[in-house]
């Protein structure tokens, strides 16, 4: 159940990031778009809150910059999403069908690390620091400075969420083994992913047992920005972390055997 990365393979993948890099380097326009479509994302989000609010005093007991906290970590997730998992493991399914990932399972690394980390959009990067500068400001309106043990569980929830994320597109991605047309698992992914914008609170009894904990979405934003708000103690980040470890578990269990049923080209 382990995943053990030998040297070699951080070698294999340092590589192709830097390949990556200099592919990215030549197309420096892209930064510039880069960051105009993320900000034009973030701006039509906080427009939409602001109708809600326009109603209403709170959504789900979080007031406006509450929320415009956990926004700014979604978008920060989100750039994790667009940066790392999407350019790499979102080929997956292409790669099943017509046998590619033969070429990956001959090399000497871990096959789910390597096609999970093989590539950078590094310029998506910008969504993270945007994501954050979002949630810094909102903070700053709230007049409430994060203790550094808020600080902490902050960070620690956040890690955790992008291990929970992860594992999540990789159980999505490890449905090819068995079906062959997912081309569009990563449109149902990001469906699901649109429920952590809000706060689990803002849903049903229904849903919110089912961001919890079938698929754990509310670990993702609700939490991480909890945690920076102080909303909740800063213990609820180990739990977080316990969360994020089962989750990876879960996955690596269903990629290993996802593998076993992969009969490659010739099959």
């Amino acid at each position: 159940m382990t995943l053990r990365i030998p040297h070699s393979a951080f070698r294999i993948l340092a590589a192709f990031w830097r390949l990556n890099l200099a592919e990215e380097l030549q197309y420096r326009a892209n930064f510039v778009a880069s960051v105009l479509g993320t900000l034009f994302y973030m701006a039509t989000a906080l427009l939409t809150l602001a109708l809600f609010f326009h109603h209403t005093t709170s959504l789900g007991g979080w007031n406006y910059w509450e929320i415009v906290v956990l926004l700014g970590v979604f978008n920060a997730l989100t750039g994790v999403i667009e940066a790392v998992l999407r350019p790499g493991i979102g080929q997956l399914a292409g790669e099943v069908r017509s046998g590619e990932l033969d070429l990956v399972l001959v090399k000497p690394v871990d096959a789910q690390g390597f096609v999970s980390f093989r590539r950078l959009d590094v310029w998506r990067f910008t969504d993270v620091v945007l994501g954050l500068g979002l949630a810094g400001y909102a903070l700053f309106r709230l007049g409430h400075t994060p203790s550094l043990a808020q600080l902490s569980a902050f960070g620690l929830s956040l890690a955790a969420a992008a291990v929970v994320v992860y594992a999540i597109w990789v159980v999505l991605m490890s449905l090819a083994f068995w079906f062959v047309s997912v081309e569009n698992i990563a449109v149902l992914f990001d469906a699901v992913y649109e429920g952590a914008r809000y706060p689990v609170t803002a849903y049903p009894g229904a849903l919110r047992f089912l961001f919890v904990y079938l698929i754990p979405i509310a670990w993702t934003t609700t939490i991480p920005a909890s945690a920076l708000t102080g909303r909740l103690r800063p213990e609820i980040a180990l739990v977080a972390a316990g969360v994020a470890g089962v989750a990876f578990a879960l996955a690596r269990a269903l990629w290993r055997a996802a593998l076993r049923r992969y009969s490659g080209a010739s099959g």
